[in-house]
């Protein structure tokens, strides 16, 4: 099989910029043999996202050390979105069709097991990933699984009030069970009550902290 020598320096444009310390991030320049239609497909790629070859390289190679190494461990399975949100939407229209009156109160339900279960689940994903258990390191792990599932995400800083915004275009249920996920988080970590808004697509939460 043909394989070409690529040189690739293990850093970003990112990484390369000075910390919060002013002192530069250390990089490393290390040498691959690749076979040549990978590399072609990564250079296309990479001009795709408007980015250098090595750029990409590095993006790629975070995403797997922040994320996808852990994936195996923690019993992770990729599932589509439409997957995930259609059995809560079918659950939800079947118990309409039975009884109108009583389809809040099951999506209610619903909505407040998955998010108990979602959030007993992150413990384990934080210990493991950070070997620690606190708000912070939820909120990154949380951040690192949206970015690795293609669900855009902010968090933005105004004093002391943090705003988060998700968009997972996944509909109004899943706008309910991540304000009730997120509602757990700082309930339980931080001790302190979130002020939130939800549109079929998106969840908006603020919290002072």
């Amino acid at each position: 099989m043909d394989s070409i020598r690529e040189e690739l320096d293990i850093a970003s444009e990112r990484d390369i910029k000075p910390n919060q310390q002013g002192r530069a991030k250390k990089t490393r320049t290390v040498t691959f043999r690749i076979d040549s239609r990978v590399v072609d497909g990564l250079q296309r790629e990479a001009d795709n996202a408007g980015v250098s070859l090595n750029i990409f390289v590095n993006q790629l190679l975070k995403r797997y050390y922040d994320w996808g190494k852990y994936e195996s461990k923690l019993n992770m399975m990729p599932v589509p979105k439409v997957m995930l949100s259609s059995c809560m939407d079918i659950s939800v229209d079947v118990v309409r069709e039975i009884d109108a009156k009583g389809t809040d109160e099951y999506r209610n339900k619903i909505v407040r097991h998955a998010a108990e279960i979602a959030f007993d689940a992150m413990k384990d994903a934080v210990l493991l990933m950070k070997n620690q258990y606190n708000l912070w390191d939820v909120l990154e792990v949380l951040r690192e699984y949206m970015r690795a599932s293609g669900i855009k995400a902010d968090h933005r800083i105004a004093g002391r009030k943090n705003i988060f915004v998700i968009q997972h275009e996944m509909g109004e249920n899943w706008s309910l069970f991540t304000q009730e996920l997120l509602k757990l988080i700082f309930e339980r970590l931080a001790k302190v009550r979130i002020e939130s808004r939800i549109t079929a697509n998106t969840t908006l939460v603020e919290v002072t902290l």
